[in-house]
């Protein structure tokens, strides 16, 4: 960089730093350090556990603020001595952390810190969406594994030839929906089929529903039985032999929404009845809230036409091969490092930073 453009970075970084609001991050820490302080604090173990993890949260936002505070310090300083490798390597330091520290930013909407479930509807495509949608589950497992979080089966409904019409996994770690919620969509893949002795091009689809867990406001759901519907069948998945031989699995509508929840990785179908009811609320949850937000939106005026079903990434296999994102037009030859290792976060971090432009 040459010294004008160091100088308007200069002036970026502040401008971020002004933006967070130091002051405000610091009271809401002194707050939460005043509440586990209280001597009947873990009578509630859920609450105290949260507090705890957003005190943490928040000291590690605090420290990344200084630490920019710091380098930005250090970069005029270098500029004041004249050196210019010194100079450019605070530089690209600080470029380093600014990136960091607004990816980091991009993950402060509501439930973005929450654990989430993650679901695959294997689409239009027959025995080649299945495994589609087989691989998309192996993509998000790789991806877990990567970030450090940890993942089960929670549902499973296995394909004919192998791959699966339908799995939910229930993903645990800091901001495990705040990252895969932009995977939320419909999914495209073309390759030769393997399926297919004529060795045609094939083209398959699967959606992918990402729902957070642990949601606040879901004890303030209420639920009349009469509303519930349940259904019952053997598990698909391991859990010992009486799982797999009982009628343990449950499959639960809620009918005036029409929505679904499946639960199937508890032992028995009491335990799978709690758990499904937990994930319904949940999601009866986060339905609210989109509903509150698109009524702003529509009192804004800013309600634009947008289908569940849109299509957000293509993994195209042959005759070339290609992953490409549809909304921020991110792309990649290496589709195996996408679909075998997982790494999907730079797609995540590109549909963040162009909805962020977009607003």
């Amino acid at each position: 960089m040459h010294r004008q453009e160091i100088s308007q970075f200069l002036e970026t970084v502040n401008k971020t730093i002004e933006g967070v609001g130091l002051s405000k991050i610091q009271f809401e820490l002194d707050g939460d350090i005043l509440l586990m302080e209280e001597p009947n604090i873990w009578d509630d173990q859920d609450k105290a556990t949260k507090i705890s993890k957003n005190i943490k949260l928040l000291e590690d936002k605090i420290a990344a603020i200084n630490f920019l505070i710091k380098q930005v310090s250090d970069v005029k300083a270098a500029l004041d001595l004249g050196d210019e490798d010194l100079i450019q390597t605070n530089v690209i330091l600080l470029e380093k952390l600014h990136n960091e520290f607004q990816e980091k930013n991009f993950l402060d909407e509501k439930y973005d810190l929450n654990d989430c479930l993650l679901t695959i509807h294997a689409g239009a495509g027959g025995v080649d969406a299945e495994d589609f949608a087989a691989m998309l589950c192996a993509m998000y497992q790789s991806f877990s594994k990567t970030q450090g979080y940890s993942f089960q089966t929670v549902h499973i409904d296995v394909g004919e030839e192998g791959g699966l019409k339908t799995v939910t996994l229930e993903i645990k770690g800091d901001y495990a929906y705040g990252l895969l919620k932009e995977e939320v969509g419909v999914h495209r893949l073309v390759r030769i089929s393997p399926f297919n002795a004529g060795k045609t091009r094939e083209t398959s689809f699967a959606s992918v529903e990402v729902l957070p867990r642990n949601v606040d406001d879901s004890s303030k759901i209420e639920i009349k039985e009469e509303d519930l519907k349940w259904d019952y069948s053997t598990s698909s998945g391991n859990g010992g032999q009486s799982v797999n031989t009982t009628y343990s699995a449950v499959r639960l509508t809620h009918l005036p929404t029409n929505t679904h929840v499946s639960c199937q990785n508890e032992r028995s179908q009491l335990q799978n009845k709690a758990m499904a009811l937990k994930y319904l609320k949940d999601k009866l949850a986060v339905i609210e809230l989109e509903r509150q937000r698109q009524a702003i939106k529509e009192l804004k005026g800013e309600i634009n036409s947008v289908e569940w079903g849109s299509q957000i990434r293509h993994y195209v296999l042959h005759p070339y091969k290609l992953v490409k994102d549809v909304r921020s037009g991110w792309e990649t030859s290496n589709v195996l490092d996408v679909l075998e290792q997982g790494n999907i976060i730079d797609i995540i971090w590109s549909v963040k930073r162009t909805r962020q432009q977009n607003k």
